[in-house]
């Protein structure tokens, strides 16, 4: 059976009461401060009662962990992961990270000049944690390539069917359960039989969180080695039929950012031989040792005729590079958030 949202939320406040002697209080369910939705207010009792505001996430041990440290890192000092398991390797990624955490097994990190708490090591029972909620089909692989066509252009949403399918590059059954899903989720509302994509901020980090660890792998190529690393500034992509994305297409964006691993979107493998002799690639392996620049090529799941442009779309950009989890490209990320993609929640 499903668990919702504020049932995680219960579960995981008594198991922090239960671990600590703490008493915690829930002040207030979904609210706007700050310029961005919170899904609670809580409060931990004491000499000086401490603030927290939560994001309340089942699985978060399935979310790409650069992802997962964003979202709750935009809810500033006072932000915490609520979440129904944390495993003890993610339980450390979050401390080094500086993310607090409450899981409903009673794992939990609390650092603030009053409270410091850090349980790890607690494991999940049939009475503790809720099973599977990844079951929105919207978020499979297929999926994905629907809403990566809507958060780029929001505009998408009231083209026909066909036309989402196309650009998606998937069967024209789909988008209908796809959009059915949306609707489901809240992402998705119709008024005056017009369709209104809804929610754009938590959809692009819900999509964030699952395009690394769904998609992308299945869209790799391989990984390569430029023994040059400037080799990228010499070269036009497209006339290879290919696109840069990650910290190459960030440093474009923003003429800021110094780029350490190129990635490479190409719509086939036709021209990559080229493309390797061009730019002197070889395979890289567990026996390269040589200096250089990795280069990983992924294949494009999108055909909306930006392939001709040197450089994926914003959205892509950000999702590379937050994937990333490195605090250097998390800078750029945020650059290119406010100058590429904020636009797109006003629209919505």
């Amino acid at each position: 059976m499903r668990i919702t949202e504020p049932e995680l939320l219960d579960q995981t406040i008594r198991a922090l009461e239960t671990e600590t002697g703490l008493r915690v209080r829930m002040a207030e369910r979904e609210f706007f401060a700050e310029g961005q939705y919170i899904d609670a207010q809580l409060w931990i009792d004491g000499p000086k009662p401490l603030e927290l505001w939560a994001e309340v996430k089942a699985w978060a041990q399935h979310v790409n962990t650069g992802a997962l440290v964003e979202q709750v890192r935009k809810l500033g000092p006072k932000g915490i992961l609520v979440t129904d398991y944390v495993n003890p390797k993610l339980a450390d990624r979050l401390r080094h990270n500086d993310i607090q955490f409450m899981d409903a097994c009673g794992n939990a990190y609390i650092k603030n000049p009053q409270t410091h708490i850090f349980v790890k090591g607690k494991k999940r029972t049939e009475t503790n944690f809720p099973p599977n909620d990844r079951t929105n089909r919207a978020f499979n692989t297929t999926g994905l390539k629907v809403i990566y066509i809507l958060l780029r252009n929001p505009a998408m949403v009231n083209a026909p069917y066909r036309n989402l399918a196309e650009q998606a590059g998937v069967a024209l059954g789909t988008v209908g359960w796809v959009m059915r899903d949306l609707k489901g989720a809240g992402y998705l509302v119709t008024r005056g039989g017009r369709r209104i994509l809804r929610n754009y901020e938590k959809l692009l980090q819900r999509w964030i969180e699952t395009y690394p660890e769904k998609l992308k792998p299945k869209l790799l190529i391989g990984q390569f080695l430029a023994e040059n690393a400037e080799w990228w500034k010499d070269i036009k992509i497209n006339e290879f039929g290919a696109q840069w994305g990650g910290e190459i297409a960030a440093a474009k964006y923003t003429n800021y950012l110094q780029p350490e691993i190129a990635t490479i979107y190409t719509p086939g493998v036709t021209r990559l031989a080229e493309l390797f002799k061009a730019a002197r690639l070889r395979k890289l392996d567990e026996w390269t040792t040589a200096q250089g620049m990795q280069v990983h090529i992924y294949t494009t799941f999108w055909k909306d005729g930006s392939e001709e442009l040197d450089l994926v779309d914003p959205v892509l950009t950000y999702a590379d590079l937050i994937a990333t989890g490195d605090p250097r490209n998390r800078e750029v990320a945020l650059e290119i958030y406010g100058k590429y993609i904020t636009g797109h929640i006003r629209e919505t």
